[in-house]
């Protein structure tokens, strides 16, 4: 069996058909000619495909089902059949696809038959609506929801994209790719899959290259005009099928931020205490949460996009949470969680966590839980901290006037030039801390015992406050940790 030019289909009781790959013309003649039940042997590509059963000779009894097809005839019946097939090979044996041709190269003749043509394709604009949507009804379950109006006024509009795109003539371009993507964009979002778009377009292609042979054929339009626009229209639908899984991923991409929007929009509300109690009522089932269920408002602060997404996810594992399940949002300057649960620890990040609370009052503990937070950052903390556990360091942040005038008072004589104000300061803020035990405070600072009770004498010789007296000892803890804050 040889095949040139096609592929050649066939099975038990078929006859075999060959297969031309972006040549419709061809196969559609075939197809009539294997309808008035004649054996086809030899065939050539000629320009009149209507004539394509005079090429045939009885078939041979020894191959039966088998095609032989040629590109060219070696024993032509007669005529001028044998200069027409050598022309259209001639004419088809560039690459495909093959390009429209230049309007201005067109002679009188071939100008004149387009126009015709595209006049009796505007003329059938009816006809085609109904081919398209007998074909759609058929070979489209996707579209069944689609009203039959609806897809015929589609085919309408395409159709008339498509014929001032062949009037000039040129390939299908923007006007046609802005169409797709406005009738992609209104189909995707009545929820019609792009694969389902993509394979109604196809049918919608083969209707109206059908139409446009029919009326090719009627006002004498150059084949290789004809087979240009077949090609030019084939090529189109690959790029129309990217059109549309194209709008399909960005609506489902802007779905998703809208989501996101929502989601950060309610967890704002709810962590900065300007939601209204009924509407956290009805909006938390959304976000699958239990309105009257307690959690835990976390906050943190980060200073890039890439910091957040590191933080979110490790306090969603650490909640053992899917990371788009937790709710988060900006409130200010600090990043706010809502959680089920306070996490055990956040390795790499300081985490800061308010009591457990219902939705309705989970603004009051994200103000705990921002207080901890910044108390926590002001004596470099890391990991998970509560403010229960802070002990008195919130004050330090407290009443600044109050602060800012004991400083004067005491801590002037330490605001010198020197090292040695720096490390009197220094290790009498460690003498506090490590509730004045000098050796654990030689230890720390890798001194001599005797330098640790130097300094600390030092330091109340300058500020004027005895440390064996409570509310020095008060005072100084408090100026020293603003300070170091």
């Amino acid at each position: 069996m040889i095949v040139q030019g096609g592929e050649l289909k066939a099975s038990r009781g078929e006859p075999a058909r060959p297969n031309f790959q972006h040549k419709p013309p061809i196969n559609n003649a075939i197809d009539r000619l294997r309808s008035s039940n004649r054996d086809l042997v030899r065939a050539s590509m000629f320009r009149d495909t209507n004539n394509l059963g005079r090429w045939y000779s009885p078939p041979d009894r020894s191959a039966r089902g088998r095609v032989r097809l040629w590109p060219r005839t070696p024993t032509p019946p007669g005529d001028n059949l044998v200069e027409e097939a050598a022309a259209i090979e001639a004419e088809t044996a560039a690459e495909w696809p093959r390009a429209l041709p230049d309007p201005a190269a067109l002679d009188p003749a071939a100008r004149a038959a387009l126009a015709a043509a595209v006049d009796q394709l505007r003329g059938r604009g009816e006809e085609f609506a109904d081919r398209v949507l007998a074909l759609v009804r058929r070979r489209v379950p996707g579209h069944a929801a689609l009203g039959s109006e609806d897809i015929r006024s589609c085919a309408r509009r395409f159709l008339d994209v498509v014929l001032a795109e062949l009037a000039v003539p040129r390939a299908p371009g923007a006007a046609l790719r802005e169409t797709l993507a406005d009738f992609a964009g209104e189909r995707v979002a009545r929820g019609i899959p792009a694969e389902v778009l993509a394979l109604a377009y196809r049918w919608g292609s083969r209707a109206m290259l059908a139409l446009m042979d029919e009326a090719g054929a009627a006002a004498g339009l150059p084949p290789v005009l004809l087979l240009a626009a077949h090609d030019s229209t084939w090529e189109f639908t690959h790029e129309a099928a990217g059109i549309f899984a194209r709008v399909q991923r960005e609506q489902a991409l802007e779905r998703v931020r809208f989501d996101a929007e929502r989601r950060a929009a309610f967890a704002a509300g709810v962590l900065g205490g300007t939601l209204p109690a009924e509407h956290i009522g009805h909006d938390a089932r959304l976000f699958g949460l239990a309105p009257q269920a307690r959690h835990v408002a976390l906050a943190a602060r980060t200073t890039s996009e890439a910091e957040t997404e590191s933080l979110r996810l490790a306090v969603a594992g650490a909640l053992r949470l899917p990371a788009d399940r937790l709710l988060l949002a900006r409130v200010g300057a600090v990043l706010g969680f809502i959680a089920p649960r306070a996490p055990d620890a956040v390795t790499g990040h300081l985490v800061a966590a308010g009591p457990a609370l219902p939705l309705d009052r989970l603004g009051t503990g994200f103000g705990e839980a921002v207080l901890a937070l910044e108390t926590a950052r002001r004596f470099a903390m890391t990991g998970l901290v509560r403010l229960s556990s802070l002990g008195p360091r919130p004050l330090v942040l407290a009443d600044p006037l109050t602060a800012g005038g004991l400083a004067a008072r005491h801590l002037a004589a330490l605001d010198g030039p020197g090292r040695s104000s720096e490390e009197i300061e220094r290790t009498t803020r460690f003498h506090l801390e490590c509730d004045q035990d000098v050796r654990e405070v030689a230890r720390r600072l890798a001194v001599h015992p005797n330098t640790v009770r130097y300094r600390v004498g030092r330091f109340q010789e300058l500020t004027d406050l005895d440390l064996r007296r409570t509310e020095d000892l008060v005072t100084a803890w408090w100026l020293l940790n603003r300070r170091r804050a």
